[in-house]
Order: C-alpha cells, then structure tokens, then sequence
C-alpha cells in the first residue's frame, strides 16, 4: 500500500509529535479519586516533578519559564547519567515548544546517540512512564489531531484525519481494516464530544469504545498471515491505535493497563523510527 502525498506527509509529523500528543487533550476521562501511583523514585521523581512544574508553566503560557525548568531537569539528568530522563527532557523541551507553534526537531532536543541506540525502545518506554509520573494527561493545551497537522492547517480536524487514513486505505483494497480505523477515530472523537458535553454515561460509553476499537486494530495487525508482507506500510496504523489507547488509560490513571499499553507502544514506535 503507497500512501499519497498528503497522508504521507501526516505520517512524518507522526514520528515527531506522537510522543508529544500523550499530552495534548484535558483531563477527558480521568476517574476522581483514582490512586496516584508513581513508577520513578529517588532522584528520577525529582527530574519528573520539575518537568510536572515545567507543565504547570506552560498551561499558564509561561514557555519561557517552562523552557526554563526543562533545561534545569536536562542539567540533572545529565549529572546523573541517565538516558531515560535525558531521552524525557528532550521530548519535553519539543512538546513545550509545540505549544508555543514553535515545533522544533527530534536532533535539536535529543542527544542523537539515544535516538539511534539500539536501547531506543527502552528508552522510549522509560520516556512513557514519565509521562505519566508527571501527570502529563491534564493538559489543557492542543487537540490531539490537531498537532498531527502541526497546528499550521486551521481547516483540518479530527474529522478530516480520520477520513484521510480511511480513504487510503479504502483505495488500496484494506476494506476491513478502513472500517475499524473509521470507527476507532468516531469514537475517540464521540468521546472529547462526551467530555465537553460533562455527559458522564457518553462518556464511559465512548470510552469503552475507544478501547474496544483501538483493540480491534492492533488485533488485526498482529494476524501475521494477513499482513506479514505489509508490516511496515501499516505499522503506522498499529502505532495510532497503541497511541490512542494510551491516552485513554493514561487519564484513567489505570497504572497496570498504562504500563502494558506502553510497552506495546514502545515497541511499535521505535520500529516506525529510522536509525
């Protein structure tokens, strides 16, 4: 399957902003009163807490200020060492700056020996589990879809990206598959409809289909005699619906379905990445 022009384009955002859009809805399906586990300790939940502080800046627009703390949680975990908080920070800085529709590249705020080890996908999770230490799933910043078009498009939305990936796949014969991503994206979307409604039954009901929709996607991708010869032309798909479920549980603050979620995640994401 060749991907147009137009989508193929999308796709290239995806590689930039997919880590960052984890963090880009508000607080859709958050539970109240849901327990407030953390994965990181020590000196790490130090790095997370002045990233969560970094977050809390940029929702009031202090992107100076935000910028500032980044680099502060860069400094210290370059004193300690560890790849994890740097590979972190470096995000962070990159989704502070789209915020601020200043989107910048993976090697302007990634040391490039961690984009391009072989540790990449550890790494990549390890980034995850920050994220949702720092409780990056508040956001009130950017619509999701509407960083995949790097917020430079004013026409697009959610509508319309799910309609391009469902047209292409419709044209190059994936029938089945086109019908679970349309119903995958109209759920995802039901559900901010839900949230900004305050409609707790929508939203409980959407949300079950998000989940059960994006389940049904990566199910279909893992059947090897199927795909096997399109693995890496449809690997785009298994990320989105991954990325998507990962939203999902994040604001649910379901910490043993996030970190299984995430290491899926993971593994797809750093297939999709070229080193």
């Amino acid at each position: 399957m060749m991907l147009s022009k137009k989508v193929t384009s999308l796709t290239g955002l995806l590689t930039v902003v997919v880590f960052l859009c984890v963090s880009c809805l508000s607080e859709a399906v958050r539970k109240d009163g849901a327990a407030q586990g953390r994965f990181y300790t020590g000196q790490q939940a130090e790095i997370v807490d002045i990233l969560r502080q970094s977050r809390q800046e940029m929702l009031s627009n202090n992107i100076d200020r935000a910028l500032a703390l980044a680099n502060e949680a860069m400094e210290k975990s370059e004193a300690i060492k560890d790849d994890v908080m740097r590979l972190s920070c470096g995000f962070w800085v990159m989704m502070v700056l789209s915020n601020a529709n200043e989107p910048g590249s993976l090697v302007d705020s990634i040391p490039k020996e961690l984009l391009i080890s072989d540790r990449f996908e550890t790494l990549f999770y390890g980034y995850l589990l920050v994220m949702y230490d720092a409780n990056a799933f508040d956001l009130r910043g950017k619509d999701l879809l509407d960083m995949f078009f790097a917020s430079r498009e004013s026409a697009r939305n959610q509508f319309e990206f799910g309609a391009l990936f469902t047209e292409e796949l419709q044209k190059s014969g994936e029938a089945k598959l086109a019908n679970m991503v349309d119903t995958m994206f109209k759920s995802y979307i039901g559900l901010i409809k839900a949230f900004k409604d305050k409609d707790p039954d929508k939203l409980n009901e959407y949300k079950r289909k998000v989940v059960d929709s994006c389940d049904n996607v990566v199910s279909l991708m893992n059947d090897s005699k199927v795909y096997e010869d399109k693995k890496e032309e449809l690997l785009i798909h298994r990320i989105l619906a991954l990325h998507i479920k990962l939203i999902v549980v994040g604001f649910d603050r379901d910490m043993s379905a996030y970190e299984k979620v995430a290491r899926k995640h993971a593994e797809a994401f750093a297939m999709f990445i070229p080193r």
